[in-house]
């Protein structure tokens, strides 16, 4: 066996090959000098695993085929169920499949929390509680034209959103 190409003590128990545009690089290392050299040694990887960083395959398999297991405590509908179906069974399964459901709702909304809904164009709830803030901010300052200018926009955005919804029921 060779002796390690670092410290040229210890027999080399790891041996790494890397090729890059055609040429090959080798290092025969010991554990002690591989470990400081952040290269983490496991004794139960392949070579594949222990480069790219992975798990066995058997250990993939098997988290899987625990994540496939995964059903609603309510309704019973299992992880696969729902992927196929795009569906859900009840209200319990937005938490047993939360993971799941995150990035899907990141993608087709705004965000992951509902906040209700609200007419085109009309102000959000960020933009009222904005205005309500520098209204209190023109009160404190006895600014009180801008004060009522505020106030008129705010109740403009309030009812306004009000009417909205009540012609959508």
């Amino acid at each position: 066996m060779q002796q390690c190409q670092i410290c040229g003590k210890k027999q080399a128990n790891v041996h790494l090959k890397q090729v890059l545009d055609g040429e090959t690089l080798e290092l025969f290392l010991c554990e002690d000098c591989a470990e400081k050299g952040g290269l983490r040694v496991d004794p139960g990887l392949g070579m594949a695993e222990f480069v790219l960083g992975l798990t066995s395959a058997k250990d993939n398999k098997e988290k899987r085929r625990r994540e496939e297991d995964i059903s609603c405590p309510s309704c019973h509908m299992r992880r696969a169920d729902f992927k196929k179906t795009s569906r859900l069974g009840c209200p319990g399964c937005y938490d047993a499949f939360a993971a799941d459901l995150a990035p899907m709702l990141a993608e087709m909304h705004r965000g992951v929390v509902h906040v209700g809904k609200s007419p085109r164009g009309a102000p959000c709830r960020e933009d009222i509680g904005a205005l309500r803030k520098a209204l209190a901010a023109a009160v404190a300052a006895q600014n009180f034209e801008e004060a009522a200018r505020l106030r008129d926009l705010i109740r403009a955005a309030t009812a306004g959103g009000a009417e909205a919804g009540a012609v959508s029921k």
